[in-house]
């Protein structure tokens, strides 16, 4: 049994404070770079299993050293007590509490793996803190939609003497989300040298998380790029047989560009990118993507054919986006089973109506907080028939052309064909015009670039990177690939699906161009789903 499992503390708990434990060789990795001298001081904000101490102290012990010093701070006092009863640190160097409100010494480095948990899903003083301490460490508050590693990254570094450094684990996110922006360009103005490492090999295969490896050195420098490497293994790493190695410029990642994903792409697909960019728009100017209505009660709001509703307020729904998994390209070719109903009352309720509302009371689905809050209680709003349907949770995502007229609940995304701007979808068949444009490889590669995904290598699709997802100008791909593309859908091969436009792309890039545009993708999964790439 690894270490971590043995300390007992349980999953649920450990997710709880958000202590997802760091692999030993990474810890040893990390504790090897940052140790430089017999006799520093050492900072764990967030002791976890304990994995950093005890890679510090057989560093130390290899080196000849006497024991490492730390300051180690830990939320959770039963953790605390084990590290402290293991012997891996002393009750003097114990700072039990909020890591963002407790007071500590100067140290020379700090190690570790800072909790990932969303702001809002902590108690409100911890949130106050984490807000308070990157108004003050960063120069500007961090938006109420991040997560306390941030601030964990940024208050370690305050305590850094000159000269001091950070090997710390954080989240593959780090490299992109908005409101990691100020946290690049604080870093950028601390530290002399900033080195961002990502490896193939999962380093947490037991959680939803991809992560990457800052090493921050020289505080009290200046930098204005990110050095990034990319390895397949951690033996790799620790070999230092990098398979991608270059400069990646923090104005890039301030701006909010994909640059560490671009940075793992094939030699040539960037230029194909940069000779496509007029073919390609961003989705957002074609269509408005958002999610679909949150009904509060879906087993309530979504009745079989025995609830005796009548069918004038049942509206066609779709509610899980895996039932579209082999339905074709168009909605209105679903079966059955792929489909639900909405129940969607008028102002004035029939009697059957009545007595289905009168069950829900006894149920008590009006005492539910996305119904209690609404008036009345059974009435779901935002129910909007869109154009197109998204998946939101998949390996490719699944668009498909709503001419069944269904509406969606917030399982999908909902995109609504805008009918302004210089690049808006018209004709007689814009759903279908859109269609023929977003199963392309081209149009999967930026999705690639753009879209986030959990560990395991599931894409999660929000409204805005689905908008951001660039794909050909309408016409540049002809509705009559859409035949092959839905035949493919149909027999559930999405990527066949997403090349059925590919032989008209090639006529304005080439084969060749095509050809690279699917290695970029097959690359770019194989590191989103943590495979060796198809050869």
């Amino acid at each position: 049994m690894s270490e971590a499992l043995s300390t007992g503390m349980l999953l649920d708990e450990r997710k709880a404070y958000g202590a997802f434990y760091t692999p030993t060789d990474a810890a040893h990795y990390l504790a090897s770079w940052a140790m430089r001298h017999e006799g520093e001081v050492l900072l764990e904000p967030s002791i976890g299993d304990g994995s950093f101490l005890a890679a510090a102290h057989e560093v130390a012990a290899a080196r000849g050293w006497s024991r490492p010093s730390f300051v180690a701070s830990e939320l959770n006092p039963r953790t605390a007590a084990e590290m402290a009863g293991r012997g891996l640190v002393g009750a003097d160097e114990l700072a039990l509490g909020d890591f963002l409100t407790t007071p500590v010494r100067s140290v020379d480095a700090a190690i570790g793996n800072p909790p990932y948990v969303r702001l809002r899903a902590l108690p409100d003083d911890q949130a106050r803190s984490a807000l308070d301490a990157s108004r003050v460490d960063v120069g500007e508050q961090m938006a109420t939609s991040g997560s306390v590693w941030m601030p964990f990254v940024s208050r370690a570094a305050r305590f850094l003497r000159p000269g001091g450094r950070l090997a710390l684990v954080l989240p593959w996110d780090f490299t992109y989300v908005r409101y990691a922006r100020p946290l690049w360009r604080h870093l950028g103005g601390t530290f002399s040298s900033l080195r961002v490492v990502r490896v193939r090999e999962r380093l947490f295969p037991d959680i939803s998380q991809d992560v990457l490896l800052l090493l921050a050195d020289g505080k009290g420098g200046r930098t204005d790029h990110v050095a990034f490497e990319a390895h397949r293994t951690v033996a790799d790493l620790v070999a230092d047989t990098p398979e991608i190695s270059t400069a990646v410029p923090i104005e890039r990642v301030v701006a909010g560009d994909r640059a560490f994903q671009e940075a793992l792409l094939p030699p040539g697909v960037l230029d194909v990118l940069e000779q496509t960019r007029s073919l390609t728009v961003p989705a957002r100017e074609l269509a408005t993507f958002n999610i679909g209505y949150v009904s509060g009660d879906k087993d309530y709001f979504h009745p079989g054919p025995g609830a005796g509703l009548p069918v004038t307020s049942l509206r066609p729904a779709l509610t899980n986006a895996r039932r579209l998994r082999g339905g074709g390209l168009y909605t209105s070719g679903l079966d059955a089973a792929a489909q639900s109903q909405l129940w969607l009352p008028g102002a004035e309720l029939t009697p059957a109506e009545e007595r289905y509302e009168r069950r829900g009371r006894r149920l008590g689905v009006h005492r539910r907080y996305k119904c209690r809050v609404r008036s009345p209680w059974f009435s779901v709003p935002g129910v909007k028939v869109p154009d197109l349907v998204l998946s939101v949770f998949s390996q490719r995502p699944i668009l498909m052309v709503n001419d069944g007229g269904h509406v969606a609940s917030n399982s999908l995304l909902c995109g609504y064909l805008r009918t302004d701007g210089p690049h808006s979808v018209d004709g007689s068949q814009p759903a279908a015009s859109f269609a023929a444009g977003w199963y392309t490889s081209l149009t999967l590669l930026h999705a690639e670039l753009e879209v986030h995904s959990l560990g395991g290598g599931v894409f999660v699709l929000v409204p805005t990177e689905a908008g951001n997802v660039r794909v050909p100008v309408p016409g540049t791909v002809p509705t009559s690939v859409l035949p092959v593309a839905a035949e493919a859908l149909a027999r559930g091969d999405l990527d066949g699906a997403y090349r059925a436009g590919d032989h008209a792309l090639a006529g304005r890039i080439g084969t060749d161009g095509v050809r690279l545009v699917q290695d970029g993708i097959a690359t770019l999964e194989a590191w989103r789903t943590a495979r060796p790439p198809v050869s």
